[in-house]
């Protein structure tokens, strides 16, 4: 498990050229960690309340899509108006599995209605946050369903975090792929566990 203060997220982000930061308060408020039970890697991070650009535009106008200075967004377009990608990141804690859950690999993304899927930009932070400490790609061979919706019935995944960058794509409900699964949101923003 890996568990990210906010002093520690506020270095990444300063790593990453995010300008966000944590209140004294809310460092004291998050003072306290989530609960978290689960078998395999998770990464948990808060976000600070102020979240005006915690979301995929601006961070892909930050950290940009050249793919010779990792970590970069892939340059594909198809994104940049839809409303999924304007959306801010929500503010208090996140965990969520660093791999997508074996479990959830070749089916759609309704298959269970007992795993909690993360947002986009969650999913995002986790892989940026965690490459600004390790120099790791999580996701290199594999995407997340995302609970986000982009237009034309599909659903956001995230994921192929290679040299190309990071792969922000969108897919019908009902498509299935060994290279597609999820990665499970394990605790709400406010520290509490999801069942």
């Amino acid at each position: 498990m890996i568990l990210l203060s906010p002093d520690e997220v506020e270095r990444r982000f300063a790593i990453l050229g995010i300008p966000n930061q944590f209140t004294a308060e809310e460092k004291q408020s998050l003072n306290t960690t989530p609960l978290v039970e689960h078998v395999g890697r998770v990464c948990i991070f808060p976000t600070p309340a102020e979240r005006a650009g915690l979301n995929i535009l601006k961070l892909r106008k930050i950290i940009g899509t050249n793919p010779a200075k990792q970590p970069s967004f892939f340059d594909h377009p198809w994104y940049l108006d839809e409303p999924f990608a304007k959306e801010d990141c929500a503010p208090g804690w996140h965990a969520l599995t660093m791999d997508v859950l074996p479990e959830s690999v070749s089916k759609p993304i309704n298959y269970s209605s007992s795993v909690r899927l993360p947002s986009a930009v969650e999913v995002v932070l986790m892989l940026f946050l965690h490459y600004a400490g390790t120099g790791e790609q999580l996701l290199l061979k594999k995407h997340t369903w995302t609970k986000d919706e982009a237009t034309l019935g599909r659903f956001v995944t995230i994921g192929a975090f290679g040299r190309n960058g990071l792969f922000v794509s969108g897919h019908p409900g009902d498509y299935s792929s060994r290279g597609l699964g999820i990665c499970a949101k394990l605790v709400d923003s406010s520290g509490g566990r999801i069942e």
